[in-house]
C-alpha cells in the first residue's frame, strides 16, 4: 500500500530516533522538534536523522538514561541499582539491560528505539503495531506499508530460509539469543533481518525480535510467494533498495537518485521477492518519483500551500489516500526527556 506523505507516521519515525540523535548531540536533539512544525519539513528531518545516527555518540550517556527512566519505576531496587552502577562503567552492557527490562515488563515505550538497534539499517523504517500492522518505509514524499505476511515472505525469499525455518528463527528470537548464536547465522541472513528492522541487538549483547512484528499474523505453513505490486509500489521499493545498500546513507536519503542508477536497481533480479511484470517501465516509474520528490520539496519550502498539498494527495498519481489520524505518541516514549 503507497499512500503520499502523512506528518504522523514521521512524527512516529522521529519518536524512534530521537534518543540516538540526542545522543550525537543535545542541541541538534532540541532543534530537530522544528522540523514537524507548522511546516514540516520531511525531506530534510529524513536527512538530519540520518546524519545523526551516522555521527559521534558523544551524548550517549545522557540517552541511555532517559531510556532507563522508562522502565525505572517497574524495576526492581535491585534492578535499578545494577543498571546505574553499569551505566557509569559498560554503556553498551547498559544498554543491553535497559532493553532486556523492557522486554520483561512490556515496557513498549522503547520497543522500537534505535538505541537498542543496529544504526547503519533501516532508518528510514519502522515496526506498527496499532491499526495497520506492519512495516512503514518512509520516503519523504510518500511512504509504504507492507503486511506482517509481506515482510515475512520477502525475508524468506531473500535470506532462502524456508518459511518453517524462519518462523523458528523468529520465535527463538523471541526469547532472545546469545550474540555467538546469533552472528553464526549466515550473513545474508542478518543483513536482511536488520534491513527490515525485524532486531534489535542492544550493545551487541543479545538479539531480540521487534517486539512491534506480530507473529500472530504470519502464516509460515506454506512456502513464501512473490509479492503481488504495481510498477509505482515496485518504483518506491527500488528506491529502499538503493539506500539500503548506500554505502553512505546520509549522501542518498532524502533525494532522487540519478535515472543511470535508478535503472541499475530497477530490473526484476534485484527484486526477486515482486512478481515482476513485463511492462514494468523504468523510465515512467522514475517520472513518478520525480514528480513526488519535487512536490514534497515545494511544500517543504513554502512554495505551494496546505491546501495544494492536500489536493496532490495521491489520487492523482496513484496512490491511495493518507491516513488522517496516526498518533505518533501511542505506544511510543514521548517528550518527558530530561536533559539535564
Amino acid at each position: 500500500m503507497l499512500q503520499p506523505s502523512h506528518r504522523g507516521i514521521y512524527e512516529f519515525l522521529w519518536s524512534e530516533h530521537k534518543y540516538p540523535v540526542m545522543a550525537a548531540s543535545l542541541k541538534a536533539f532540541q532543534g530537530m522538534a522544528s522540523r514537524l512544525g507548522k511546516r514540516p519539513q520531511l525531506l530534510a528531518l529524513l536527512r538530519k536523522i540520518a546524519e545523526y545516527t551516522f555521527s559521534e555518540r558523544d551524548e550517549n550517556y545522557n540517552a541511555l538514561l532517559n531510556a532507563y527512566l522508562h522502565v525505572k519505576d517497574k524495576a526492581t531496587r535491585q534492578e535499578r541499582h545494577e543498571i546505574i552502577e553499569t551505566l557509569l562503567q559498560n554503556e553498551e552492557l547498559a544498554a543491553a539491560m535497559i532493553y532486556g527490562l523492557a522486554n520483561k515488563y512490556d515496557e513498549i515505550s522503547l520497543a522500537g528505539c534505535r538505541l537498542f538497534f543496529p544504526s547503519e539499517y533501516a532508518i528510514f523504517k519502522f515496526w506498527d503495531a496499532r491499526e495497520k500492522p506492519g512495516l512503514w518505509l518512509c520516503f519523504g514524499p510518500m511512504q509504504l506499508h507492507l503486511s506482517p505476511q509481506e515482510v515475512f515472505n520477502r525475508v524468506s525469499i531473500e535470506t532462502g530460509l524456508p518459511a518453517d525455518q524462519l518462523m523458528l528463527l523468529l520465535r527463538n528470537l523471541r526469547q532472545g539469543l546469545a550474540p555467538d548464536e546469533f552472528m553464526a547465522l549466515p550473513e545474508q541472513t542478518v543483513k536482511v533481518l536488520f534491513q527490515n528492522n525485524m532486531v534489535a541487538f542492544p550493545g551487541r549483547k543479545k538479539a531480540w525480535l521487534h517486539p512491534r512484528l506480530p507473529m500472530h499474523l504470519i502464516d509460515a505453513s506454506q512456502p513464501a510467494q512473490p509479492r503481488q505490486t504495481d510498477f509505482l509500489s515496485t518504483a518506491a521499493l527500488t528506491l529502499e533498495k538503493i539506500w539500503d545498500t548506500a554505502e553512505y546513507l546520509p549522501e542518498h536519503i532524502a533525494s532522487l537518485p540519478e535515472f543511470s542508477h535508478f535503472c541499475d536497481f530497477y530490473r526484476p533480479e534485484q527484486h526477486p521477492e515482486v512478481e515482476w511484470h513485463k511492462d514494468f517501465n523504468a523510465e515512467e516509474a522514475w517520472e513518478f518519483l520525480a514528480h513526488l520528490f519535487l512536490h514534497r520539496w515545494q511544500a517543504d519550502n513554502g512554495q505551494i500551500d496546505a491546501a495544494a498539498e492536500e489536493e496532490e494527495s495521491g489520487a492523482g498519481v496513484g496512490m491511495e489516500t493518507a491516513d488522517k489520524e496516526i498518533d505518533p505518541e501511542e505506544g511510543e516514549h514521548g517528550d518527558d526527556e530530561t536533559c539535564d
